[in-house]
């Protein structure tokens, strides 16, 4: 087995201004609405031929398939209430 050398590291020293920029352009940094915030992910089970009606729907409304189906599933329980 050969032996090889560590490969060349980025020697360029980062500032602690560039550091900050690239923090804060993180997803983190970016302030998520208080209604999200309290959101909680669910795992749910769906049949593949359903799966693909929602997200052809989904896609026709231009939102995600979250969002199709919890505004489906808001609509169906206030039309029950």
């Amino acid at each position: 087995m050969a032996i090889a050398r560590n490969p060349k590291r980025n020697q360029t020293a980062v500032t602690e201004d560039q550091a900050r920029a690239f923090i804060s352009g993180s997803r983190s940094a970016i302030e998520i609405p208080e209604e999200e915030q309290n959101k909680k992910p669910i795992m749910i089970r769906v049949d593949p031929k359903m799966l693909d009606r929602i997200d052809h729907a989904a896609k026709r409304l231009g939102i995600s398939r979250s969002a199709f189906i919890a505004s489906s599933a808001a609509v169906r329980v206030e039309s029950m209430e």
